[in-house]
């Protein structure tokens, strides 16, 4: 610490509870992992199981990150709001009648707190989808079918696979929308409504 330099770091409420959730998702990230290895000692070949739990596993990843970012961006007093009306729209200006160093970034703030927010939530809806096609599998495996469970894997990760891009694609196009947009445009609103 520098002499005479005062370096104070204050933790409301809200930073407190995303660092909590943020230990809450490295533990399980922690126990995917644990997970995935005793999958893979036990089978080394790649099955729905381990792409299950690197799944989760990617989700609790970027959880943590996406709340670090938050609380980078609280901690250097970013007004980056994740709602319908920009902050950028109420700029502060100084005495000058210039916009204030933070305020000429807002919009890109604001964006970034959607994307934050939104992208793990997409990868989550993409976890209940592997997760169903798991249970299925175990279904078809617990029981004796004349289906070919070959077949219906692969018919199931042709599924995934198309809706998996399709998801992921909606989301590139939603965050180009959100970025490309002006601060007031209409298409921000709408795709945050979205």
């Amino acid at each position: 610490m520098l002499e005479g330099s005062d370096l104070t770091i204050t933790l409301d409420l809200f930073v407190v509870s995303l660092l909590l959730a943020s230990l809450l998702f490295l533990f399980c990230l922690v126990l995917a992992k644990r997970k995935y290895s005793f999958l893979k000692r036990v089978n080394p070949n790649f099955d729905l199981k381990k792409l299950l739990i690197l799944s989760a596993a990617t989700v609790c990843f970027l959880r943590v990150m996406s709340f670090i970012g938050v609380i980078a961006m609280d901690l250097a007093n970013v007004r980056a709001h994740y709602s319908l009306k920009p902050a950028s729209s109420h700029a502060e200006r100084d005495t000058a009648n210039n916009v204030h160093p933070i305020e000429k970034n807002q919009a890109f703030y604001d964006s970034s707190m959607t994307v934050l927010f939104d992208l793990p939530n997409a990868i989550v809806i993409s976890t209940y989808v592997l997760l169903t096609l798991v249970w299925a599998e175990c279904s078809l495996l617990s029981r004796f079918h004349t289906e070919s469970t070959a077949q219906w894997r692969k018919r199931g990760l042709m599924l995934f696979l198309v809706f998996n891009t399709s998801l992921y694609a909606t989301q590139i196009i939603l965050y180009i929308l959100i970025f490309l947009g002006g601060v007031e445009s209409e298409q921000v609103v709408i795709v945050r409504n979205v």
